[in-house]
C-alpha cells in the first residue's frame, strides 16, 4: 500500500506536472469571475520558472544531500561485501530494444561498484534491484534490474560466484529488508552501500533502522558544483535538479513518519 501511495503522489507532486496542473487552474480562473486571481497565479508560476531556468536551485537543494556521505576512503581492513542499489543503473526499456544492458541514468552507481568490486576481489557481490512499475513484473528478463546487470557483470569478466541477486525489490526499504534477507550480514561484517550521492541520505538511514551497519560509499561527485552560480537560461536542468531533489526530501520524510527509518536526517 505504501509502495503504491507513494507513487500516486509523486505522480502529482513531481515539479513538472505539478506546474502543469497549476498552470491549467491557472487557465480556468482567467475564463471565470477569478480572473484576477488567475492572473496572480500565472504571474507566480512564470517567476517560478524563470527563477529555476536561470537560478541554480536545484544544485543548492541537492548539495546537502550529496554532502552529507563523502565518497568512501579505501582502509586497512577486509570487506565483506557491496551493496549496489540499482535504482536506473541501466535503462530498462532500452536494454530491452538493443537486447543488451545499456546504462541509465544512474549509470555512475555502476561504475563505482565496478571499481569497488576490482579493488576488493573477496568481497561478496549484492546487488538490489527489482521492477518500480506499478503494474509489476511483465517480462523477467527485461523488468528487473538485478539479473540484468549481474548478466553484465559476469561478460566483463566478475565470476558469478562472488554475485548474490536480489530482484523483487521495489523501492529503497525493500532494497535493505531483502537484501538482507539475501545477505545475512554478521555484526562483525563490513559491507560497502552503493548508490547515488544524492540518494545517500535515505538508503543509509534505511539500511541502519534494519540494523544493517554499512559504510557509504558513493561515487565522487563534484561538491558544490551543480549550485555554482554561472550566467544560463536552462530550465531542462534546473527542473531535473529540482525533481532529483525534491523526491529525496519526500523520501526522507515519508520514510521517517512510516517508520522505516529512526532519523530524518542520518549524520555521517
Amino acid at each position: 500500500m505504501f509502495f503504491l501511495t507513494a507513487k500516486i503522489f509523486w505522480f502529482i507532486a513531481k515539479p513538472l506536472n505539478l506546474m502543469l496542473i497549476l498552470l491549467s487552474a491557472t487557465t480556468l480562473l482567467t475564463w471565470t469571475r477569478w480572473r484576477r486571481q488567475g492572473i496572480w497565479l500565472a504571474s507566480a508560476l512564470t517567476v517560478g520558472l524563470l527563477a529555476l531556468a536561470v537560478l541554480p536551485i536545484g544544485g543548492w537543494l541537492l548539495a546537502p544531500l550529496e554532502k552529507q556521505f563523502p565518497p568512501f576512503v579505501a582502509a586497512e581492513g577486509p570487506v565483506t561485501g557491496i551493496v549496489l542499489l540499482a535504482g536506473s543503473a541501466v535503462n530498462l526499456n532500452l536494454s530491452r530494444q538493443v537486447g543488451h544492458a545499456i546504462p541509465g541514468s544512474a549509470a555512475d552507481r555502476l561504475v563505482e561498484f565496478i571499481r569497488l568490486a576490482w579493488d576488493y576481489p573477496e568481497a561478496r557481490l549484492l546487488i538490489c534491484g527489482g521492477s518500480g512499475k506499478v503494474g509489476g513484473v511483465k517480462d523477467e528478463r527485461w523488468d528487473r534490474e538485478a539479473p540484468l546487470i549481474a548478466d553484465y557483470l559476469v561478460s566483463r569478466g566478475i565470476a558469478r560466484e562472488r554475485l548474490l541477486v536480489e530482484a523483487a525489490s521495489r523501492d529503497t526499504y525493500e532494497n535493505a529488508l531483502l537484501g538482507s534477507a539475501l545477505a545475512k550480514p554478521k555484526a562483525a561484517d563490513r559491507w560497502l552501500l552503493v548508490t547515488s550521492a544524492w540518494h545517500m541520505p535515505r538508503a543509509m538511514a534505511t539500511f541502519r533502522a534494519l540494523n544493517w551497519p554499512v559504510v557509504a560509499a558513493p561515487p565522487p561527485t563534484a561538491l558544490g558544483a551543480h549550485g555554482t552560480f554561472r550566467l544560463r537560461f536552462d530550465l531542462g536542468s534546473g527542473m531535473l535538479n529540482v525533481k532529483k531533489a525534491t523526491h529525496e526530501y519526500f523520501g526522507l520524510l515519508a520514510y521517517w513518519l512510516k517508520g522505516r527509518t529512526k532519523t530524518l536526517w542520518p549524520a555521517p
